[in-house]
């Protein structure tokens, strides 16, 4: 399936070019799971300001019209409204009224985000951020049939999201503390080293990429000597993936499983710390980082004999302290950008081996092109290795395998001046896809320049792997409606 969707990517690459925006020599290349942009340049000020240089002599300013220009130079808001929504056209109508109905029409759902960003004097900043929705098509069903958990988290929500202090008190150091979102790593859709923000996995390979990743309370620190720059973070606030709720048609659970969490507390804190090099003609970095994993196990509490059915265990979701250590790679060639990660994870726990602890080695190569006219193409192939594997945890409820491997094909490209923008997103698990995998394609026009519309169709194979195996029905087709401002 990959080598059938990179030929057909490598045709739609050459036959679009040619019709692309000629005077573009830059691709464009949206990073997946990336985070805002947390930096505002030194040059927007700049030109705020150059208007009024000039003119002072010409004018008096009054002293409320002196505020509304410090307002306007030291403080901006921002954000976004809109409509997403998405329609299962391969699921059936259940004969049981009494069950969800996750056909038709799965969302409708008017969202609103806001950002507000100032500049404290002249070394800090802050911002406050939070997104709102509601869902209007569970109304549109007898929510009645969802589960409390569903409509918990899928039917509505409003949160804040980034909320930090950033600045500089001396020389060469900049400090940030508050909700925040610390991206490591080089890879644009797998994640290796990029450990300490969770993720929002409720809807698998639906979420905006703006918002994969939940920012959490942190302090970070950083130090820049010469072409290097030494990070160290502390996380506070201990917060784990969104997972599908149960209920849900993400979620393939019959039965609710306790999910213990670890207290926010001194003693739970977090740590990352990590040395990034930006060198001439490449880049590399160090990572350290003491963490729970996002990504819970199952633990057996107790076993209980039934009369007809054995020994039924009693299962609970538990998340491991890890330890990880990687290092990063990224070096650019002409058209290419050649990038690589390792880590190896210590401290994994699982449910059907309890005398020890396993290891895990993760290794991601890849690589961008950028060489086609408003155009890019991005392979990135992954290992996860279980060390000292155990044939035990073969077996249920564990259900790991030695090897899991993922491959990730992604290629974007624009059409008329830059405002028809195409996506193309697959990937594949196992070695031949055996094990399931997904792809996404959208297009989106903008209208114009703060408003764009969007279309797509999301496809999962399901191959042998149980959790796509129950995605096998949830091929949508989908649209969003969006207004920034």
């Amino acid at each position: 399936m990959v080598v059938t969707f990179s030929i057909l990517v490598l045709n739609i690459g050459f036959t679009m070019s040619a019709v692309a925006q000629e005077d573009s020599e830059e691709a464009v290349l949206e990073e997946a799971l990336s985070g805002f942009d947390d930096e505002n340049t030194a040059e927007d000020d700049d030109d705020v300001l150059s208007g009024f240089d000039d003119e002072e002599d010409e004018f008096e300013t009054s002293e409320d019209s002196e505020s509304l220009a410090i307002e306007e130079i030291w403080s901006s808001l921002y954000g976004s409204t809109g409509l997403s929504a998405s329609y299962s056209y391969s699921k059936e109508t259940p004969a049981d009224k009494t069950q969800a109905d996750w056909s038709g029409l799965t969302k409708l759902r008017p969202y609103f985000s806001l950002t507000w960003d100032a500049k404290i004097g002249e070394n800090w900043k802050t911002r406050i951020s939070g997104k709102a929705f509601y869902d209007l098509a569970y109304g549109m069903k007898d929510s009645e049939t969802f589960s409390d958990e569903v409509l918990s988290e899928l039917e509505k929500e409003a949160e804040l999201r980034e909320i930090y202090l950033e600045g500089s008190p001396f020389g060469n150091l900049d400090i940030k503390l508050g909700k925040q979102i610390v991206s490591w790593g080089v890879a644009n859709s797998l994640r290796v080293v990029d450990v300490l923000n969770p993720t929002d996995d409720r809807e698998f390979g639906m979420t905006d990429l703006e918002d994969i990743r939940l920012p959490i309370a942190m302090t970070k620190l950083d130090y820049y000597i010469g072409d290097l720059k030494l990070e160290a973070v502390a996380v506070h606030e201990i917060k784990f993936n969104k997972s599908a709720p149960f209920g849900s048609d993400f979620n393939p659970s019959t039965q609710k499983i306790n999910e213990v969490i670890p207290e926010s507390s001194a003693e739970n804190t977090e740590y990352g710390l990590a040395l990034i090099g930006t060198f001439s003609g490449w880049d590399a970095s160090l990572h350290w980082a003491q963490y729970f994993d996002d990504t819970a196990h199952f633990k057996i509490t107790k076993v209980t004999f039934i009369p007809g059915l054995g020994a039924v265990p009693t299962l609970e979701q538990r998340h491991s302290r890890l330890t990880m250590g990687g290092a990063t790679l990224s070096i650019p060639s002409g058209n290419f950008i050649w990038k690589a990660e390792a880590a190896k994870l210590q401290g994994m726990e699982f449910a059907l081996v309890t005398d020890k602890t396993f290891s895990r080695t993760d290794v991601l190569v890849g690589s961008e092109y950028s060489g086609w006219s408003d155009t890019s193409l991005t392979l990135e192939f992954g290992v996860q290795h279980l060390n000292d594997f155990d044939v035990k945890l073969e077996e249920s409820p564990d259900s790991q395998l030695e090897d899991r491997i993922a491959t990730t094909v992604s290629f974007m490209q624009d059409y008329i001046n830059q405002t028809l923008h195409l996506s193309l997103v697959g990937m594949m698990i196992g070695k031949s896809g055996q094990d399931g995998g997904l792809n996404r394609m959208s297009l989106e026009y903008d209208v114009m320049d703060a408003f764009s519309v969007t279309g797509g169709a999301m496809l999962y194979q399901p191959g042998e792997n149980a959790y796509f195996q129950s995605l096998n029905e949830n091929d949508r087709i989908f649209f969003e409606a969006r207004y920034s401002f």
